[in-house]
Parts: structure tokens; C-alpha cells; sequence
């Protein structure tokens, strides 16, 4: 969808003319332009208040020439480009056509003779620029663009050149966990042979619509990346044979980009044969649409009001192909926190609404990013979740940083002491457990200042736990009561083998009392293989005198388990076997009577004893269900096919089913992640970015252009949706 300008976009950048926003992130603004000759661009910008800093400066530069590497034949061509300038923008082709995996969606997994053409055009790509001795390091299905010209790749924001790690966070797995190659996801060098393991990769995804290495948490795709086989079931039989190699783990034994492509043979004359009609017709409405958009733009903002006007809401081709079409993933390049294209939604100032903004008709406000700011987080792109206080939002992993959720204004720097599954909140304070990782040390639960961050005197201390130790875990808190997993065993003598479970190690699930300043009881867990990387406990959550928890095996299965809060007591434990993966499983819908498990299935289980208090759509077997999410008496979960449905909580009965405006439909529902409940709206996380549904009836079914890919949070004190991407944290209105 083509979005009017702001009031303050400029009106012209070297020789293009501004016609309409494309997509803006927090890194820089992406415009449709238009020369005095005709020629049609997709201009990238960066925003005024980063430009000033060399590394962002550095970064776009080498996308520039990595881009100006690849060329027109195997990307998106540049035009024009000023690096120096106030604000640096880069002019490229405005290249018409689906990324690959929207073509997947359209059309369903690609036939054998379009893969084989799709993945010798890439090797030729891939070795253009390893001629030139630049990796791209991020091959993904959404940074390749399927034109009738044939596949471009695009999207250079964490290329480099070879053995160049000036821009690489020293140890950091830089690139998406589903594509990587072993090397990369160990955080070491990434050579040309790594670019043909996510390469096959990609045409695995474009011949089954799934990865080689499924999806999941990022540290289970990492690790599966490193140590398991690929899945190769779907993969044509012709096909197993050629890709296999590619997958070896050592990167010396895979194939050359020339040798691939031999063996893929697919020297269609003629790439557009080789594409099937639903992508032929997208691609064809994509080239009428871009020549019928009329510049527009916003007036002024006025009082506390924002502008009225926002184009009016166009089918969902038109909205998937915002920012994806010219090459989303990375607006500037750095990491994701400029992915995905911002939304334009209602806004309404003052207390909160007792109904919501009309979805149709003229008087639409806009709805814009607030903030954004740097969060880092070890395993992008599923970061844990913020801790949200009234006035103090906390973000980040290996390093936490508290921030005024309403401004985005950094309270507290980074303290650069601990790590995110080591701290947790009851809502008014925050717990966090401290240690020497190098050094044997005990367990030390301390608080932290909610005003600068700092860790204070320990409430308590288990000297006969280890708390450096991998898999230790700080679970959640309620009222006085602290809940963690812990370990009992020697330090490893080499630090290398910090990051994982160790042969001989004991684990426990405590209560720890911090205003006693004692343990409450001790639960063994257990034990881990040597080498294993997965965490006991994926998620918790206190309600009443029930500790309920996501317990997961040395396997990866789980299994929803519920004890005593006062005595630690088994109640009940029940498997989690549904399809969805560990990560999706592990969230977590309680309230006062029941548990709302994350199964697939839309079912309410008895926090005594496990029973089933009522099973939604009971009578519809292959009815499939997201995570879903409870409020006030009402159980929220997306529906595949459907969108969003409301449940009462106490008896299961519906509410409402999302009636979804025309042209939009609930198909690209995420069914990985629950939807988030706001004050007037629920939201649901769809492609590309959210869908607003009103809370009253489910009508207003409303496109959010939010970040693609993004973790949200409801924050209602602050009135503010909180956006967690890989590196960064945004914030939203929340309505």
C-alpha cells in the first residue's frame, strides 16, 4: 500500500520528486520516487537523528555498494546515491514482484522445473558478488524478489566483505536462524560457502513452503542448524540428491555456487514460464498499481490531534506489498529495526474510548510509530518479553535497559551485569539473580533500583547452588515469593563449556521467600545430557496458590505442569503435543479458575486438577488455534481461516468472530503468537504487520503496519504498545 507523505517529508532528493511512503522504521524512511523522465525508484533515507553516527553511516554505505556489486541483472539496480548527504539516501530500482516466500504463500510450494530455474539464476547472483569478495550472509526467502525478469536479491544490510568484521559484534551470530549456516550461527566466519548452505536452504522453502530446519525458538533453529539433519520431506527426489551436499556441515565439503548450478541445470531462456499464474497475475496488478499512485500528502498536525487523512485501505495484495516489494528485512540495513512498513490506524487522545474509531469512512486518524530505541538480544528474532512496571518498561537481554515506555527516554542505561531470562518483575519490582560466570559462586537473588538500575544487597543467598551455571533461570515472582530453576555442580575449567549443560550437574525448581530471606521448598528437575542447550522451564506463571508452568524435556517435547505455590506438590502435568513449536507452546493464558494452554486446540483446564472445563469448536476437529490470551472473563485466540474469536472464560460460549473488512482476508493470520489485547482492540500479528479488531464485537477489522515480525506487548498505563524486534524496542499507541 502506497501511503500519503508526511507533512515534513521532503519534496524532492537529487533528481526524484517524492510521490508516496513506501514504509519507515526507526532507522530511516523508505519513499516511491519518480524522476522528471518517468523513471520510477524506491529511494531509501536514514533518518536525521542516527545519520550523524559512522557506524550507521558505514553500514549504509556498504549495502550501497554491495547493491552497486549485484547489479540490475541479479538485483535491484542503482540509480543515484549520496552518502554525504545531511540525511544519505540511495536510489534503486522499484523492482515488481512478490518477495519469494509471499510467492509461496500466493501459490503454494514451486514445481521442480521453477526451482531448478530459481536456484541457477541465485547461484549466478551469489557468485557475481563473491567475485567481488562480499558475502551476503542474510539469504533469505523475503530478500528475494520474484520478477518476471527472474529472482533478485536484495536486502545488503549485514553484507560484507570477506573477513572484514569491523561491523560484527565479536562472538554474534549476525543473520536470520532459519537460513544460517553452521559457521555463522557459532558466531564464526561466514565465507561463500555459507551463502550456498542458506541458499539451499531457500529453495527447500520454495519447493515445500518450509525451511530445512523447521521454525521455532531461535536458539532451538540455531541449534538444529549446527548439529541436526535437514528436512528434506516434500523436496522433489531429483531435487534431495543436489541440495543435500549443500547442507554439510563442514562448510569445505559443500559445493561451489558453480558447481550448484550445474547440477541444478534449469537454464530456462524465458523465467517467466517457469512461474505459475497466481504469481504471473500478482506481479502484473503490482506494475499497473504503481503507476496509478498520485503524490498526497498530510497536513500539519494540529493541537494533540494528528492528521485525518490516510489513503483508503486497498485488497491485502496491496498491503503485503508495501515495503516487501522493494526489499523489506532491513530498511537501512541494520539488523531489523527497520523492517516491516508502519501503520497508519485511528488515534484518539485524552481518556480511554468507550467505543472504537469508525474502521471505514473519511475521518481515520493516523497511526504512527512513538518511539524506538537499540535492545540487544543474543538469539534474534525471539527476544523475551519486556518487564513492564507502571513507569518503567525494561528491555534487552545480555544487556537490560529501562526506559519510560510512554517516551521511549532511557531512564536507566545498560548495567552490563545480567542477562534477560535472569530477571524478572511482579509488576512492582525487580528480581534479578547475580553472579561471576567465570567463577563457582552461589545463587544471590538481589533487587534493582527501578530508578537507575543498579543491583542492590542480596535478599538471599543459596551457597549450595552454583549460579553460573548454564540453565539457571529466574521464572517469575508473586508478592514475596521468587520462583527459579537452579544447579548444583562443578564450573567447568573451560569457559567454552559455560553455554551448556554439563554431565554430572543436579537441577531444582525452588520458591524462594525474599522477605523471610530463605527457600521455601525444592523440586528436583530432570537431569540434562551432556552438551544440551534446552532450558527446563520455557515459561511460568503464579495464580493464586497455583504455580503453573511449560516445562521441556532434553528432547524438546513439553508439557504443561501445575504445583503448589506453597508446598512445591505435583497437582497435575498434562503433555503439550500439539504441532506448534516449543516456542509457541509456551505461552501461557491463566486466570483464577483455569489454564488456557497453547495446543492448537481452544480448551480451558481446571488449575485443580487438569480436567477439561470446556473444549471450544468441539465439533470442528480440524479447527486450529494460535495461543490464545485472557481478560476480563474472556479468552481471545486466532483462528486459521477466521481471525480472531472471543470466548466467555467462565462457560466457553462464543462472544464474536472477527468480522474481516473486505479484501482482507484472516488468512495470514500468525498462528505462532496470541494476540494482544488492548483497550478498545485486540490485535492479531499478520502479514505485514497487525490486524486491529474492535473489543466490543469484533467488527474493525482494521490493517496496523506495524513491524513485520515483531514480539507486542500491551502496556495500558502508558497507553502503549511495546514492539520487540531483533535489536530493538518501539512503541505504539495503544487503543
Amino acid at each position: 500500500m502506497f501511503s500519503p507523505l508526511a507533512y515534513d517529508d521532503p519534496a524532492r532528493l537529487g533528481a526524484y520528486h517524492l510521490i508516496a511512503r513506501l514504509g519507515s522504521g526507526g532507522m530511516g524512511t523508505v519513499y516511491l520516487g519518480r524522476s522528471d523522465t518517468g523513471r520510477v525508484v524506491a529511494l531509501k533515507t536514514m533518518h536525521a537523528r542516527i545519520a550523524a553516527d559512522p557506524v550507521f553511516r558505514t553500514r549504509f554505505r556498504l549495502e550501497t555498494d554491495a547493491a552497486r556489486v549485484i547489479g540490475g541483472e541479479h538485483g535491484s539496480r542503482v540509480f543515484d546515491a549520496d552518502i554525504v548527504h545531511e540525511t544519505p539516501w540511495l536510489a534503486t530500482e522499484y523492482l515488481i514482484g512478490p518477495p519469494l516466500d509471499d510467492a509461496v504463500r500466493l501459490n503454494g510450494p514451486l514445481s521442480e522445473r521453477a526451482v531448478r530455474a530459481l536456484g541457477s539464476r541465485l547461484c549466478a547472483a551469489l557468485a557475481q558478488l563473491h567475485a567481488s569478495d562480499v558475502v551476503h550472509r542474510d539469504l533469505k526467502p523475503s530478500n528475494i524478489m520474484v520478477t518476471a525478469d527472474g529472482p533478485k536479491v536484495i536486502d545488503f544490510g549485514i553484507a560484507r566483505a570477506l573477513g572484514d568484521d569491523r561491523l560484527t559484534r565479536a562472538g554474534a551470530a549476525a543473520g536470520t536462524p532459519a537460513f544460517m549456516s553452521p559457521e555463522q550461527a557459532a558466531g564464526g566466519e561466514h565465507s561463500p560457502a555459507g551463502d550456498v548452505f542458506a541458499l539451499a536452504g531457500v529453495l527447500v522453502h520454495a519447493a515445500t513452503g518450509q525451511g530445512p530446519f523447521g521454525v521455532g525458538q531461535a536458539a532451538d533453529l540455531l541449534y538444529r542448524v549446527r548439529y541436526a539433519e535437514p528436512d528434506l520431506t516434500g523436496v522433489p527426489d531429483g531435487l534431495v540428491a543436489v541440495l543435500g551436499p549443500c547442507f554439510a556441515k563442514d562448510p569445505r565439503q559443500r559445493p561451489t555456487t558453480d558447481q550448484l548450478r550445474s547440477r541444478l541445470g534449469g537454464e530456462e531462456r524465458d523465467f517467466a514460464d517457469c512461474l505459475p499464474e497466481p504469481v504471473l497475475l500478482d506481479i502484473a496488478r503490482r506494475a499497473t498499481d504503481v503507476w496509478r499512485v498520485e503524490p498526497r500528502r498530510l497536513p500539519p498536525p494540529g493541537g494533540q490531534g494528528l492528521p485525518d487523512t490516510v489513503p483508503d485501505v486497498p485488497s491485502v495484495e496491496m498491503s503485503r506489498r508495501r515495503l516487501l516489494s522493494i526489499g523489506a528485512g532491513s530498511v537501512l540495513g541494520v539488523a531489523a529495526a527497520g523492517a516491516g512498513a508502519w501503520a497508519l490506524l485511528g488515534r484518539r487522545g485524552g481518556g480511554t474510548p468507550t467505543q472504537p474509531p469508525a474502521p471505514t469512512g473519511s475521518a481515520k486518524h493516523r497511526w504512527d510509530l512513538l518511539w524506538q530505541v537499540v535492545a540487544e538480544y543474543t538469539d534474534p528474532p525471539v527476544p523475551p518479553a519486556p518487564l513492564l512496571l507502571d513507569r518503567l518498561a525494561v528491555v534487552g537481554e545480555t544487556n537490560l535497559k529501562g526506559l519510560d515506555p510512554r517516551t521511549g527516554k532511557t531512564v536507566w542505561p545498560d548495567p552490563g551485569v545480567y542477562f534477560g531470562h535472569l530477571a524478572v518483575t511482579d509488576g512492582e519490582r525487580i528480581h534479578t539473580l547475580e553472579y561471576t560466570a567465570d567463577e563457582a559462586g552461589p545463587v544471590s537473588v538481589c533487587p534493582v533500583g527501578l530508578a537507575d538500575g543498579r543491583i542492590g544487597e542480596p535478599y538471599l543467598q543459596l551457597k549450595d547452588f552454583n549460579g553460573g551455571l548454564y540453565g539457571t533461570q529466574l521464572l517469575c515472582a508473586s508478592g514475596t515469593t521468587v520462583y527459579a530453576v537452579g544447579g548444583r555442580g562443578p564450573q567447568p575449567s573451560d569457559p567454552s563449556q559455560n553455554d551448556y549443560f554439563r554431565k554430572g550437574q543436579t537441577w531444582h525448581l525452588l520458591a524462594l521467600d525474599i522477605h523471610a530471606r530463605r527457600k521455601l521448598w525444592d523440586v528436583p528437575l530432570p537431569a540434562r545430557p551432556d552438551g544440551s542447550k534446552r532450558l527446563h522451564v520455557l515459561s511460568a506463571q503464579v495464580s493464586g496458590e497455583r504455580l503453573v508452568l511449560v516445562q521441556q524435556s532434553a528432547d524438546g517435547t513439553t508439557e504443561l505442569v501445575v504445583r503448589s505455590t506453597r508446598t512445591g506438590h505435583l497437582a497435575w502435568r498434562r503433555p503439550l503435543d500439539s504441532r506448534q513449536t516449543p516456542f509457541s507452546r509456551a505461552h501461557l493464558a491463566v486466570d483464577d479458575r483455569h489454564v488456557y494452554p497453547s495446543a492448537g486446540r481452544l480448551v480451558a483446564l481446571d488449575l485443580d486438577d487438569g480436567k477439561v472445563a470446556w473444549h471450544y469448536d468441539k465439533g470442528h476437529a480440524g479447527a486450529e488455534y494460535g495461543p490464545p490470551a485472557v481478560k476480563d472473563g474472556v479468552v481471545y485466540a486466532v483462528r486459521a481461516g477466521r481471525g480472531v474469536v472471543a470466548v466467555d472464560a467462565h462457560s466457553g460460549t462464543a462472544r464474536w468472530a472477527e468480522k474481516t473488512a473486505q479484501g482482507h482476508e484472516p488468512t495470514s493470520a500468525d498462528l505462532g503468537v496470541p494476540p494482544i489485547v488492548g483497550i478498545a482492540y485486540v490485535y492479531r500479528r499478520a502479514s505485514p504487520g497487525l490486524m486491529a479488531v474492535a473489543l466490543t464485537d469484533g467488527s474493525s477489522s482494521v490493517p496496523v503496519k506495524a513491524a513485520a515480525g515483531a514480539l507486542y506487548f500491551a502496556h495500558e498505563p502508558s497507553r502503549r504498545l511495546i514492539a520487540l524486534g531483533e535489536q530493538y524496542a518501539a512503541g505504539y499507541p495503544l487503543l
